[in-house]
């Protein structure tokens, strides 16, 4: 991301969050190993126990740690990539809490006035500008998800330059481009998702697929902002192992 672009310092309770997610994929804090504690935590970093224990409880309802009352903090055994399906998980961190090295390239980026199907989806007129992004994340540098974005000029417009726009990499983490440039959170997103038997040679080639008609996961996303308008639109297939969701079904 540019250094000349605004960005705003993340809440304490992130920045912990960060660090000690950082310390578990590194190894400092092996699968089945005892967290610190709370106290222990705010000591060594200088801030509340209230922020140590939101920081445990985001990291227990990723599924990273095990907290056993009477115990502590368990670190749980390795993540794989797979994307819970009751919540968004950045992708570099999904691929860098499994020991992988997360990678990004970004093939394509350009302006684009939007066509009917995709201005009936953003709400914006036919015709209007929309960052168009094509891109793919890696893990250890193979290539396991292939992105298409479409972020119409309303979010981006007064915040970024159109050169600024192109560069690579300038919407990424995603959503940290959304709430801390743009200053445009994203409150939620509505996602239809099925397995597809590929067929395009061309995603095929992206993704370095053994055949042209391998089973990917196909997934479009529709993010919105708290006023309940959209403000992106994508396209994802993903391949491999990030192909797999993890699902929560609660019994009443």
């Amino acid at each position: 991301m540019n250094k000349d672009l605004p960005v705003r310092t993340p809440p304490l309770a992130d920045q912990i969050y960060k660090m000690v997610l950082q310390s578990i994929s590194d190894g400092t804090y092996p699968p089945g190993s005892m967290l610190p504690s709370e106290n222990q935590l705010a000591e060594r970093y200088q801030v509340s126990r209230p922020t140590i224990r939101t920081a445990f409880a985001r990291l227990a309802d990723r599924g990273y740690v095990i907290r056993r009352r009477g115990v502590g903090t368990l670190v749980a055994e390795s993540p794989s990539i797979v994307n819970p399906l009751y919540q968004f998980i950045d992708i570099f961190e999904r691929i860098s809490s499994r020991g992988l090295i997360p990678g990004f390239k970004q093939i394509s980026a350009e302006i684009i006035p939007v066509d009917e199907t995709i201005s009936k989806i953003l709400e914006v007129p036919e015709g209007s500008d929309v960052l168009n992004i094509h891109k793919i994340f890696t893990a250890n540098e193979s290539p396991i998800i292939y992105f298409e974005n479409y972020i119409p000029r309303r979010v981006f417009g007064d915040c970024l330059t159109d050169d600024q726009a192109l560069q690579p990499g300038i919407t990424e983490p995603f959503f940290t481009f959304y709430r801390e440039v743009c200053n445009y959170p994203v409150k939620y997103l509505t996602s239809i998702i099925r397995p597809e038997i590929n067929q395009d040679l061309d995603i095929a080639r992206i993704l370095d697929l053994k055949s042209s008609n391998e089973t990917l996961l196909h997934i479009q996303d529709i993010g919105f902002d708290k006023h309940d308008t959209p403000v992106f639109y994508s396209i994802e297939y993903l391949a491999n192992e990030a192909s797999i969701l993890h699902v929560v079904r609660q019994v009443e």
